[in-house]
């Protein structure tokens, strides 16, 4: 396989697809990333460095804002929306990890589903299992079988001799292949988010010691350091967590979502005016907590992929792996 294949299939894909994929940043405005998730205007502008980019494919997957539905004459009516094909290109390896994630918890939920339909997910690596060892991911062992473990439709890996590899993950994926004209690939079939031996014993130990770690000195050092800024919730891009926002009024009724932060006042607030986080302390062990914690033991799977979004984005330099060594 050569790069002239992967045009060919670039092509293709913009006949029915809006495109997305890393790009090279206009700006210096973000320390520590090269380059952001953009509209394809350019394939020569597609950065196939795997690199790990800015923002996440969550706020494709999930928008920070989503309106659900309206009500009209006492009744529910769904919110008429228009999802656009998407084709999201050069998705690395623990963003579909994230994607992974994503598709256990809103299995069930109409609105995502509707979304996500008509996208069309194309991985790539520049080597695996090297990608694990070049991001410095620390939950995760270095299965040679992990494309049977994520989610895609199309997967592209670039080969030590420069070469690239084709993988068809789902039907939607081998069709594509096949239009493009490209038929030397393989079929992956996915085998389930969690391997057949089990969750990762690196990620069980993790979550053991995070469960006992309540009166750690570690969350008292944290408590002093953190701003309560949520934005690691905002980089992270496997934060699903989400407000629901009532409008009734004589212009409007309705109900939508919006991202919800556990770092701001208003995350754990009930009726009567009691919030169960309602220190900073509290605030971030329930964030590691949920991630290290709940998420493993509802799907086996990381709250955590790795991906150091957080760290970069944290104005005091919290770093989660720290944290973890620190447990």
């Amino acid at each position: 396989m050569n790069d002239q294949q992967l045009i060919k299939l670039l092509n293709k894909l913009a006949e029915s697809y809006f495109l997305l994929a890393p790009q090279k940043l206009d700006d210096n405005l973000l320390p520590g990333y090269e380059y952001g998730i953009r509209e394809v205007k350019n394939l020569e502008e597609i950065d196939w460095s795997g690199a790990m980019p800015y923002g996440s494919w969550k706020e494709v997957l999930l928008p920070y804002h989503e309106r659900l539905f309206d009500i009209q004459k006492g009744r529910l009516v769904e919110t008429k929306t228009k999802y656009p094909p998407i084709a999201c290109l050069a998705m690395n390896i623990l963003d579909l990890k994230a994607l992974t994630l994503f598709e256990q918890v809103f299995a069930n939920d109409l609105y995502y589903q509707k979304r996500r339909r008509p996208m069309l997910i194309v991985g790539y690596s520049t080597g695996l299992p090297s990608d694990y060892k070049k991001y410095k991911v620390f939950s995760h062992n270095y299965e040679e079988n992990v494309l049977e473990h994520v989610i895609f439709d199309i997967f592209v890996s670039r080969q030590k001799n420069g070469r690239l590899k084709f993988y068809s993950g789902s039907e939607k994926g081998q069709l594509t292949l096949d239009q493009a004209g490209l038929t030397d690939y393989n079929n992956i079939e996915f085998a389930g988010p969690v391997a057949e031996s089990g969750p990762d014993k690196t990620l069980l130990s993790i979550m053991a010691k995070m469960e006992k770690s309540a009166n750690k000195k570690i969350w008292d050092e944290l408590d002093k350091r953190c701003l309560a800024c949520g934005k690691c919730v905002i980089a992270c891009p496997t934060c699903f967590c989400f407000d629901l926002e009532d409008r009734d009024n004589s212009a409007e009724q309705s109900r939508s979502r919006r991202w919800g932060v556990c770092f701001y006042n208003d995350f754990s607030l009930v009726a009567d005016g009691r919030k169960e986080l309602d220190t900073v302390k509290k605030k971030i062990f329930f964030w590691y907590y949920h991630k290290l914690v709940r998420i493993p033991k509802q799907y086996s799977l990381p709250g955590c992929v790795g991906c150091g979004r957080c760290i970069k984005a944290c104005p005091v330099g919290i770093n989660i792996n720290e944290t973890i060594k620190a447990l």
